[in-house]
């Protein structure tokens, strides 16, 4: 359009230099015919006007024919260069075009153009190749042929309200189905504008979250099943910025604290939680640990507003955050259940030892009766050989004071056999530093009795001068006892051999005292060693085993060990360790 406009400029300033040119000419001719008609220089004033017209008329022609000329050749220098720089600007348009349908052809973003009922105008090869189709394969059909049945809906209703705001973008995120069936998540960016032959089209840009849908569900799942978790051991998870002293709280963690769940907490309200008694203790030990930036670990107790304990332990591990300060990373366990049980179980523990003491003292109330009658009838015999000494004229005062001290002693000795009775019936408990042999020898004086009947020689190989241990007497009685009652058990069907039991103690390699009980016995299968100390187990063969549980309890709670080995010979070996006493563990 526009060349065609320059050449008929041109040719216009053309036809009228030709006229101007032809006017000229003209007035020539007409000087010529006057010339010739009138003569040579004729006098008359109409002749040289005419004269004069004529020169005049060339003259302006001539002036006229060199303007249009000039302007005609700056007008095709301004055509020529509108020219050269429309032919610029239409090969610019060109290339920003090819740019421009290679952005939307390619550009990894899906585009789409629907009119007002939903029928695809447009769309770019990225987004049909997306969605498994060719162009031509959604060109002309329903966008909705790209949307499961159950998101259909959406879509419509996304469309119009595009059309019922022209000119505003809208967002959302929605499911499209593939032309093999499978599903991708994408959000869309859309708005509603007027063509200008004023149709209402909707242009939409889409851009593929399924990857991003498909981690937000995955730490959805986590977060779901982290809560799950946590509620079922009862462990809540906090972090706490020391800067600002902001502390975060997982769902369980305000659960345990009986707090309504907030974005965040802080320590003073947590502070007011914990018991009065454990508050500075756990002050100390936080203060502590932010200053050394150290990890941490306590337990403490909770004071609910309901007037209830809960007991808690927390453990903390120190982090540097993004700002390079120290931002502790922990969790809290609620162990109130825990230790309500380790008190049942202690409690059980305690009448459960009390019931073997008084077991065992029932199985040896021949020998406890042998070991008091012994004092008793010398104290009767002794007190008749007094009685004669006195009788004889004159008294014998000499003897009889030996025998009273004789009566004496043989009273203190059956003192201390009920005594010891009467300390192994008690439930109390009382740890001092103690000598182990000791403890060793009072048991088999309850015992000697029960050795007797039995047919069982003891012997006893104890180390002397060993430390002392720090253990509660009666206890370690009663795990001497019911070894050695095992033991006696244990050799009830020896008919082949001599029974023997040997009592050992010593000091081992790690500075514990070792106390060994051997006998020559049916032995201890290798699959039973660890088991004979289960509550309730027994072998069949002797009932070895009866009393272990409560001895390897008493042994544990001492800092100990108790284990049981079958001999290289007939026969078993139970020993237990005790840590030595010092003085600065009192």
């Amino acid at each position: 359009m526009l060349p065609m406009m320059r050449n008929q400029t041109l040719k216009s300033w053309r036809s009228a230099e030709q006229w101007l040119l032809g006017s000229m000419v003209l007035a020539l001719a007409m000087a010529a015919f006057i010339w010739l008609v009138l003569g040579p220089a004729p006098a008359a004033p109409a002749y040289l006007t005419a004269v004069v017209l004529l020169i005049a008329s060339l003259l302006a022609s001539l002036i006229m024919m060199l303007r249009v000329g000039t302007t005609r050749r700056q007008m095709e220098a301004v055509l020529h260069g509108r020219a050269r720089a429309e032919q610029h600007a239409i090969e610019a348009l060109r290339y920003s075009e090819a740019q421009w349908k290679e952005v939307f052809e390619h550009n990894p973003v899906m585009y789409f153009m629907v009119d007002a009922a939903g029928t695809v105008l447009s769309v770019n090869t990225f987004g049909a190749a997306q969605l498994g189709y060719s162009v031509s394969e959604l060109l002309g059909q329903s966008v909705l042929k790209v949307f499961p049945a159950e998101e259909q809906r959406a879509a419509q209703s996304n469309v119009a309200i595009c059309l019922e705001n022209i000119g505003q973008t809208h967002s959302w995120e929605i499911r499209k189905v593939r032309k093999d069936g499978s599903a991708l998540w994408v959000r869309e960016n859309a708005k509603a504008v007027r063509r200008v032959d004023n149709q209402l089209i909707v242009l939409i840009a889409c851009e593929d979250i399924t990857e991003r849908k498909d981690a937000e569900n995955a730490l959805r799942q986590s977060e779901m099943y982290q809560a799950e978790a946590q509620r079922l051991s009862h462990t809540g998870s906090f972090g706490r910025r020391v800067g600002s002293g902001e502390i975060i709280w997982s769902e369980e963690t305000f659960r345990i604290f009986g707090f309504d769940k907030a974005p965040s907490v802080q320590l003073a309200a947590v502070m007011q939680r914990i018991h009065p008694d454990d508050r500075a203790r756990v002050q100390r030990t936080i203060d502590r640990a932010s200053i050394d930036e150290k990890d941490f670990e306590l337990g403490y107790r909770l004071l609910m507003p309901d007037g209830s304990v809960k007991h808690v332990h927390a453990t903390a591990h120190t982090v540097a955050d993004a700002s390079s300060g120290i931002e502790f990373v922990g969790a809290v366990t609620d162990v109130t259940a825990r230790k309500q049980a380790e008190v049942e179980l202690h409690e059980a523990q305690t009448n459960l030892a009390h019931v073997t003491r008084v077991t065992a003292l029932g199985e040896m109330a021949a020998s406890i009766a042998h070991e008091v009658n012994q004092p008793l009838a010398a104290v009767v015999t002794n007190a008749a050989a007094c009685l004669r000494w006195l009788d004889r004229e004159p008294a014998n005062l000499k003897e009889a004071r030996g025998t009273l001290r004789s009566i004496i002693n043989d009273g203190n000795r059956a003192g201390e056999v009920i005594q010891r009775v009467r300390a192994l019936v008690n439930k109390t408990t009382d740890r001092k530093a103690l000598h182990i042999n000791e403890v060793v020898n009072e048991v088999m004086s309850l015992v000697h009795h029960e050795l007797f009947s039995h047919r069982v020689a003891l012997r006893l190989d104890l180390a002397p001068a060993l430390p002392p241990v720090l253990a509660d007497r009666i206890q370690l009685q009663q795990v001497i006892l019911n070894l050695v009652v095992n033991g006696i058990e244990a050799m009830q069907q020896v008919k082949d051999r001599p029974r023997e039991l040997v009592i050992r103690t010593l000091q081992d390699e790690t500075s514990q005292v070792l106390v060994t009980v051997s006998d020559v016995g049916v032995g201890v299968a290798a699959e039973n060693a660890d088991r004979l100390f289960d509550a309730f187990f027994t072998t069949k063969s002797s009932g070895m085993g009866m009393g272990l549980s409560i001895c390897r309890s008493i042994v544990d709670a001492h800092g100990g060990r108790l284990s049981a080995s079958g001999n290289t010979g007939p026969g078993a070996t139970f020993q237990f360790t005790l840590p030595l006493h010092r003085e600065d563990s009192t």
